[in-house]
């Protein structure tokens, strides 16, 4: 049965058509990787980057990798993909880290572009090197364009970066937007926490009728806290600052439902009941029933920042609008 809050929705007729294009990507002409697959061990997560040359300067806020999940099928899921950007340091090895975002990895997504927004917005000067570092925990594809333009390629081995021999055709696309999709927008931004960095809301789905795992995900909040997501349904709301908050803490929803979330605690290996550090998710099972379709939801996440000096210890995430369609 829908919850009660649906019965408030309301249609939204301007509608996405789709994806805002990347703004800088490699190999990713095609929906092509090779089957190779990383390896799942006790030595942790794996580390790869791959060094890029943006032509011109830019400000990124977002990234996509394709390639698809095994672990996340067991019995118990786990399992998460964090994209990075690093600068390079004096050896023409990863530096140090910029920004980044982490999802959950999700059987159900198959092989797909993939990704999350980033913590912190990243400036790219133009013809400067960078490094895009992508973690996970294992048991993925590797997001490799078989017979692509290899770029130079770094392993994290015992805490350390390593030059690799063999350059490597990394699959990826960098936005100067926060990830959208067909029925999906962005709203605002997040403000920045007492760690530093700003959390941000995103979706790897789709909002399509019938999409039992359709997911809400939440990035660059303080680990191990407790928050809400909160859902409205008002397609004309504007953001309004929240009095006692951080600078910037802007409320992006009316306020319609709340529900209970909590921030995790791991890294890219763990148990998605235990959590990746400062990531929280929201399940919302879309039902298959076509009566649906136009309906609008709002949505935010809001955590507890303990560390914050602010009358209102909050950490605020971007917003984003879906559309069932």
């Amino acid at each position: 049965m829908l919850p009660r809050f649906l019965v408030a929705s309301v249609l939204f007729a301007g509608l996405a058509i789709a994806q805002t294009p990347p703004c800088i990507a490699n190999n990713d002409a095609t929906n092509t990787i090779g089957a190779a697959l990383t390896a799942f061990g006790f030595g942790g997560p794996n580390g790869n980057a791959y060094r890029i040359t943006p032509g011109t300067s830019m400000l990124l806020q977002a990234a996509e990798v394709l390639t698809d999940s095994s672990l996340s099928t067991s019995t118990a899921p786990r399992g998460y993909m964090t994209l990075e950007v690093w600068d390079e340091n004096a050896n023409g090895l990863p530096g140090t880290r910029i920004a980044g975002g982490t999802w959950q990895t999700q059987a159900s997504l198959g092989l797909a572009w993939q990704g999350a927004n980033f913590d912190n917005l990243v400036v790219l000067n133009g013809s400067q090197n960078y490094w895009i570092v992508w973690r996970d925990g294992g048991a993925n594809r590797f997001p490799l364009e078989p017979g692509g333009v290899g770029l130079p390629h770094a392993r994290l081995v015992s805490g350390n970066w390593v030059l690799q021999p063999i350059s490597q055709p990394l699959k990826w696309r960098g936005y100067c937007t926060q990830l959208d999709d067909a029925n999906i927008t962005p709203i605002g931004f997040g403000c920045v926490s007492s760690a530093g960095r700003t959390p941000t809301a995103f979706t790897n789905h789709s909002s399509a009728i019938g999409n039992a795992n359709f997911q809400l995900e939440g990035t660059g909040f303080p680990a191990a806290s407790v928050g809400l997501v909160v859902f409205g349904t008002d397609p004309n709301w504007v953001s309004l600052p929240v009095p006692g908050a951080g600078p910037g803490c802007m409320l992006h929803t009316d306020v319609v439902a709340t529900a209970t979330v909590l921030t995790g605690t791991g890294n890219e290996q763990v148990m998605h009941s235990t959590g990746f550090a400062g990531h929280t998710w929201f399940d919302f099972a879309i039902p298959s029933n076509p009566a649906f379709v136009g309906y609008l939801f709002n949505a935010q996440f809001v955590v507890l920042d303990a560390a914050s000096l602010d009358p209102l210890p909050f950490a605020f995430s971007s917003g984003v609008r879906f559309v069932l369609f």
